[in-house]
């Protein structure tokens, strides 16, 4: 297809999308939910209850809508069909896209996409009554029949076993990646740009097939990058993949790593999700295999050296046939040099006309010019040389001022050489006020690509008004924030860092910023600082370096208030002293013991040295006034935490990670300004203070204090406190009365806390608690006071049925024990109860006066009789999770499953699904599990342990044995007859206490796109020899069921959405590759499940066979498999194979187990 500009005019469309759907079945929910997300996301969307005026006839204005829409949504639900409106606009939307070719995206909502395309089951019958009804029409029918097959075949989405929100999240991100390439380009603000463009476009080379590379090359502030990214958005609805690398030299500076974040980047617009670049070389290799036969448009932004090129863009063979590939450099010999020819296209500054136009838009902005300004403004554009970086900061940094400020800048202006665009820039700093110079040559020389936030604490810290500062410097255009990062044009940040480098070219030491190793070190070392240092800024560095400062480097910097290590330095010399006058120290992985003998930091606001080998910050007892922050986290070799009382107006401690620390000292406890205070994984500490009377103290973290046996007593000042994380301490014995004390408490997480069998009895006086964790406590008998608490939201009780303490003084039971009555938890949403041993009918029965309860989760409790009456009046119950609850016979309950909201979460473990059979209808079982989600439960000894699945791309290690199976679709399942594969692989004893099996497969199919791998990791105990691993596949999903009598999972292949999904009749043939780790294959084999293993007759048939050890060897039914061993024990393999080739599976009891 010849290149060509993008033509798509507003004036031919109304709206980005057409919502097609049948409104009895969508229309208030999963139809009312994606049009709000798609409203929210700025895609304009028609649906007919909004859209329509009142009084007009309705099909005429949805065929016009149909028209003037980019694309439209079908969402094909069980009653689509049988509305005749619908299917007239079905017709109608694939007559346009056939026409107009506009794009259709089909979305089955709860229905098989099989059924669909060749209108099987409800779809037949549906069309059945329209061939009866349109019996002189039965053209039209036809015409219905041929769209919705042909909408059926297109890349969509299946809405079964997902959940809504993700899929509606899916759906309207690959919406609007259709439709972003159609849309007008605006360049509102760009002046010049549609000449520029027409000027590029001949060398774009429009109608060649060949790979062409074209350099736009320029100096800084030109508007380079503005062209490139114009281009691209006009013409990349043309290519297979469209990439924009932005900022290629500054990602560069990372040397290798760079690069490789670089190539990981343009790869991921491939969405090749498993593929992880880990060197430049290997990404060279990945980019050349994927992109070789696509047809690429790449923008590389910002070259400056040829490595970038050769790494990212190596040569024309690289990419597919009329592939175009731009670079945007300030070195034209950099393009020349390169092995491939490039078209050249010199960037050339604005005309006299456009300049001003540009000028006038940044310093009038829109309002009509005042003559007085008239001669000010050509003089401001004859001396900005036409450069548009130049003329928009000065036009941004004049808006809005006097006259008497204008010929103030004019004058400076006047002075610059004409063609120095940094000393033109220059001016606008100069007009700065002096606070906010400051605060731009912070960001220019040390904070640029750091988070917004962090800057502005940091400089906060430093004494500056930081907010306020760092939004005049944006409002100015001298820097800007793009997802709360903080950026600026590499030649205004070439602009500040010459400011202060021009301070004392010769003497780093007299700069007052110093960012560069090499000035730092050449300073330190030779003790050559002076009172004009204010920062030291060393970012990360690849490797740790060593290096031989001078003991008193410092001595002479009596002004500097920000000093920042990010990097593993390993000083031979110890530092004597630190500048009284810092006001931020950050030094990650600092290397001394403590901090230097007798500093005096009373300036000192922010103090963070994580990963540092301090054993202790300071000795005795020190005032640091100012201090706010304490950041020692990850310091392994920390005993004691510092003692605080000289440090008054602390707010925020952290000492996360120090695995040596044994005790926090009393003056913590005492601490009045103290707002956070986090020990996470302090695995060794013991001793903490008596009582915590800190009457600022908001959020405190212990989780993980594997020592601490007893919590302090909470004094009755501490009303702040609103997060009490205790997750993990599995040593904690009890909880303190004085908890009521806590009046803000609203997020309390005791999970893990193995050794808390009781809860204090005046719980419900923490009247705030929102979230409640006692999930694997020994809490067996819960206090009704807790069933009061109003505001609670979530509670969880998860797994509270391990060992008790021995300190109860009477045996505890083996089971929790709830209360009478739950209905005071008036505000509760989510309610765990999994795994607590729950029996009978121990669920209070008022629990479905629980009014706002979403979810419920009663798994792990296999013989508690579900309350079906209450489950049937939580009204807004969405989450219902039963897995391996064997005993819900109660027909009650069956029927409100049956009843149970399909877009709901619904998970069912029906090992004793039978029984249903035997006491029930069985046409009421077969309503419960809805026939579109077909998964096969194998019954085995649950010694087989669980396989997980995991994405294809994790690296494997050593392989012992391999075994490649290749199983051939039977013919007679070449109908989608078939539903499964079972597969058996034996192994070797192995004498090792556990091994691992790897299994990935792919299939074939008629369609070249359709095929995708997976791997699935299997874990078994060494003595065990075989394992057995079903597969599930239908149209656009895969599902594993994992093979334990409490344990399945679904898992779904994303990938499938990005092409159209192949069909039973379209899969021929399915290859798995088995690799087994520290242990030998022996056998595999496989059989393929027809439709027939799933009738009522057949399920009853298979009930009524015995199920003990499978036995291996002496059973029919399965076809040997085609299979080629290799490894380090290949012929071995192959031996052990082909004396025994005919492997057998066992008799096997079958039921269903159905995500509803």
């Amino acid at each position: 297809m010849a290149l060509s500009r993008n033509s798509s005019k507003k004036s031919e469309w109304k709206y980005h999308v057409f919502l097609s759907f049948r409104g009895e079945d969508t229309r208030f929910g999963f139809t009312d939910h994606l049009y709000a997300a798609l409203l929210q996301k700025g895609i304009k969307t028609f649906r007919d209850n909004d859209e329509l005026t009142r009084g007009e006839v309705i099909s005429e204005e949805l065929l016009c809508a149909i028209e003037e829409s980019l694309c439209a949504i079908i969402i094909i639900s069980q009653n689509y069909a049988s509305s005749t409106w619908c299917l007239d606009e079905l017709q109608k939307i694939v007559e346009s896209k056939n026409s107009l070719g506009r794009e259709a995206f089909p979305v089955f909502y709860r229905v098989d996409p099989s059924d669909v395309r060749h209108q099987k089951g409800s779809f037949a019958e549906v069309f059945e009554k329209h061939e009866e009804n349109l019996v002189e029409n039965k053209g039209r029918v036809q015409k219905w029949r041929k769209a919705l097959q042909d909408v059926a075949g297109l890349s969509g989405w299946d809405s079964r076993n997902r959940y809504e929100s993700d899929l509606i999240e899916e759906i309207v991100t690959e919406v609007w990646r259709k439709l972003e390439p159609k849309l007008p380009v605006f360049n509102d603000g760009l002046v010049a740009i549609d000449t520029k463009v027409d000027e590029m476009y001949s060398h774009l080379r429009p109608g060649s097939e060949d790979v062409c590379f074209i350099g736009i090359w320029g100096m800084g502030g030109i508007g380079k990058t503005t062209l490139a990214n114009v281009i691209l958005k006009k013409i990349r609805s043309q290519f297979d993949v469209s990439c924009f690398l932005a900022n290629v030299r500054e990602a560069s500076k990372e040397g290798d790593q760079g690069l490789v974040l670089l190539q990981n980047k343009l790869l991921s617009h491939m969405k090749l999700k498993s593929m992880i670049i880990e060197t430049s070389d290997q990404g060279r290799d990945s980019i050349r295999n994927c992109l070789h036969n696509k047809k690429v448009l790449l923008v590389l932004d910002d070259v400056s050296d040829k490595k970038q090129l050769e790494n990212l863009a190596g040569n024309q063979k690289w990419f597919g046939p009329g592939s175009r590939i731009i670079v945007t450099t300030r070195d034209k010999h950099l393009l020349t040099s390169h092995r491939v020819l490039f078209e050249l296209y010199e960037m050339k500054t604005l005309n006299t006309d456009e300049s001003f136009q540009l000028f006038s838009d940044k310093a009038f902005e829109g309002h009509q010019l005042n003559e007085d300004y008239l001669e000010l403004s050509r003089k401001v554009v004859e001396y900005s040389g036409g450069l548009p970086l130049a003329l928009e900061v000065l036009g941004r940094f004049l808006s809005g001022r006097s006259i008497h400020e204008w010929k103030d800048a004019l004058i400076k202006i006047s002075k610059t050489q004409h063609d120095d665009i940094m000393s033109k820039l220059k001016i606008s700093y100069d007009m700065l006020e002096e606070e906010y110079k400051t605060i731009f040559l912070d960001i220019a020389c040390f904070f640029k690509g750091w988070y917004k936030d962090k800057v502005t604490k940091i400089l906060g810290h430093c004494g500056f008004h930081s907010t306020i500062g760092v939004n005049v410097l944006i409002e100015k255009s001298l820097i800007t924030c793009k997802d709360g990062i903080l950026w600026m044009h590499d030649t205004v940040e070439e602009m500040g860092k010459t400011i202060a480098f021009q301070e004392s070219p010769n003497d780093p030491g007299k700069r007052s910023r110093l960012w560069s190793q090499e000035d730092i070190n050449e300073v330190l070392r030779t003790n050559t600082g002076s009172e004009k240092v204010q920062g030291v800024v060393l970012k990360q560095q690849t490797e740790s370096f060593e290096e031989q400062w001078h003991p008193g480097a410092f001595s002479m910097m009596c002004n500097l208030k920000l000093l920042i290590m990010l990097c593993d330095l390993h000083l031979l010399r110890s530092l004597k002293c630190l500048p009284s006058s810092l006001k931020v120290l950050i030094w990650t992985e600092y290397p001394f013991k403590a901090l230097p003998h007798g500093a005096q930091l009373h300036e000192l606001v922010h103090l963070q040295m994580s990963n540092s080998r301090l054993v202790k910050l300071w000795n005795g007892n020190q005032f640091f006034g100012k201090l706010k922050v304490i950041d020692l986290s990850y310091s392994n070799y920390l005993i004691h935490t510092p003692n605080i009382s000289g440090v008054p107006n602390l707010e925020e401690l952290f000492l996360d990670g120090c695995v040596s620390l044994i005790e926090v000292h009393e003056s913590i406890g005492q601490h009045k300004k103290l707002a956070v205070l986090s020990l996470i994984g302090c695995i060794k500490l013991k001793t903490l203070p008596r009582k915590l009377e800190m009457s600022s103290l908001k959020r405190l973290f212990l989780c993980g204090c594997l020592n601490i046996r007893k919590l302090p007593d909470f004094g009755e000042n501490m009303e702040c406190l609103s997060v009490l994380n205790l997750m993990n301490c599995s040593n904690l014995l009890c909880l303190p009365n004085t908890l009521s004390n806590l009046k803000s408490l609203k997020h309390f997480n005791l999970s893990g806390c193995s050794k808390v069998c009781v809860l204090p009895v005046n719980i419900n006086e923490n009247e705030a608690l929102e979230d409640l964790d006692l999930s694997k406590t020994s809490i067996r008998e819960v206090n009704a006071s807790l069933f009061h608490l109003k505001n609670l939201k979530r509670l969880s009780f998860r797994g509270c049925s391990g060992p008790v303490s021995n300190s109860s003084e009477k045996p505890a039971p083996k089971y929790l024990v709830l209360p009478a009555s739950v209905s005071g938890l008036s505000s509760l949403v989510t309610f765990d109860l999994s795994y607590c041993n729950l029996y009978g009918e121990l669920i209070p029965e008022d629990l479905g006066n629980l009014s706002s309860l979403e979810t419920l989760i009663l798994s792990g409790n296999k013989d508690l009789v579900l309350p079906a009456a209450s489950i049937a009046n939580l009204s807004k119950l969405c989450f219902l999770e039963l897995e391996g609850c064997r005993s819900f016979v109660d027909g009650s309950v069956l029927r409100h499953l049956v009843d149970f909201p399909v877009e709901a979460g619904l998970f069912l473990d029906l090992w004793e699904f039978w029984k249903l059979f035997e006491s029930h209808d069985s046409e009421l079982l077969c309503q419960v599990r809805d026939p579109s989600y077909p998964i096969i439960y194998l019954e085995i000894p649950p010694k087989f342990g669980n396989e997980i699945f995991f994405p294809v791309g994790s690296h494997l290690s050593k392989i012992e044995s391999s075994a490649s199976i290749l199983v051939d679709i039977p013919k007679e399942c070449s109908t989608g007859e078939w539903w499964g594969i079972v597969v058996f692989i034996a192994f070797e004893p192995s004498t090792l206490p556990s091994f691992k099996i790897e299994l990935s497969w792919n299939f074939e199919a008629s369609h070249p796109e359709a095929g995708r791998s997976l791997y699935l990791s299997s874990y078994a105990e060494a003595h065990y020899n075989s394992c057995l691993v079903t597969m599930i596949v239908n149209d656009s999903y895969i599902y594993i069921q994992l093979h334990h009598r409490r344990y399945h999972n679904i898992i779904e292949s994303k990938d499938f959405s990005k092409h159209r999904n192949p069909e039973f009749s379209e899969i021929s043939r399915l290859r798995f590759d088995v690799r087994g780790k520290q242990q030998k294959i022996k056998k595999c084999a496989y059989n393929v499940l027809s439709k027939e293993d799933f009738r009522p007759e057949a399920l009853l048939k298979y009930h009524n066979r015995s199920v003990d050890e499978p036995n291996f060897e002496n059973s029919s039914g399965l076809n040997n498999s085609d299979a080629e061993f290799g490894g380090e024990d290949a012929n071995a393999s192959n031996e052990s194979y082909s004396s025994d080739s005919s492997v057998d599976a066992p008799e096997l009891k079958r039921s269903l187990s159905s995500p509803l």
